[in-house]
């Protein structure tokens, strides 16, 4: 727990430095992480958020059918996606993808004793490698998760239009009368705090694994299984938060 204080104490200094203009940045490298984060996720984040939407629609309809009420899985669909499920599923992908990755990246780092040569050099470990990669997943989180609710929505729309034979016009009428700006909002709060976690949850691991083969291993696993677990309480505590204030 130490640590993770101390660890965040350095990250906060550093954006406090990346703010005034005096951090050590490398711009293009920083341009390499966004792209790993954003760009190279499309497909995998399309298809998942595609078929997240689909299932839901083919759940809604079992129950909506007894009441003659399908016309509704546009209202499932679109406040599910938009809420939460879109924000949920992109960080549980990036998580292995990304978070995993910034682990495996700084363990052998630490382990190629690249790290302290930083040190040595007066470069701050952190300013230097950690504070792009949380960066870039702070900035690009977000717009996957806009992306994501799109893909959902089209993906219920599918089913809704192609096998449950609903109107397509009410449907997108239904989406655009049940999806309220508020709930984009949440979302959005969702995937920022999503980004923090599993940004962290992989930099941390690695700047702070054993210098073997096994320890970089170890903090790999132990990063993914770190933000997967913090993303479901963290979806826990601003679900409750919403509650409380009627939202």
């Amino acid at each position: 727990m130490r640590s993770l204080f101390g660890f965040l104490g350095e990250l906060t200094v550093s954006f406090g430095r990346l703010i005034t203009g005096k951090a050590y940045v490398r711009w293009d490298d920083f341009a390499v992480t966004i792209q790993r984060c954003g760009l190279d996720a499309f497909l995998l984040v399309s298809l998942i958020s595609m078929l997240v939407g689909m299932i839901l629609a083919f759940v809604g309809a079992i129950q909506l059918k007894m009441f003659g009420a399908q016309i509704f899985i546009a209202d499932i669909v679109g406040i599910a996606m938009v809420r939460v499920l879109a924000a949920v599923m992109t960080g549980i992908i990036m998580s292995g993808r990304i978070g995993a990755s910034f682990a495996a990246e700084l363990g052998i780092m630490q382990t190629n004793e690249e790290i302290d040569a930083l040190k040595t050099l007066g470069v701050s470990p952190v300013e230097f490698l950690v504070m792009p990669r949380v960066l870039a997943l702070f900035i690009m989180l977000p717009l996957l998760t806009i992306y994501a609710d799109l893909m959902g929505i089209i993906g219920g729309f599918i089913i809704s239009i192609g096998m449950l034979g609903l109107n397509p016009i009410e449907y997108w009428n239904h989406t655009q009368h049940a999806v309220k700006l508020i709930y984009l909002w949440i979302g959005l709060i969702h995937s920022l705090s999503f980004g923090l976690i599993i940004a962290i949850s992989g930099c941390l691991r690695g700047v702070k694994c054993e210098r073997s083969s096994a320890g970089v291993g170890e903090a790999t696993t132990s990063a993914v299984v770190t933000a997967i677990t913090s993303i479901v309480i963290a979806t826990a505590i601003i679900t409750f938060i919403c509650q409380i204030l009627g939202v």
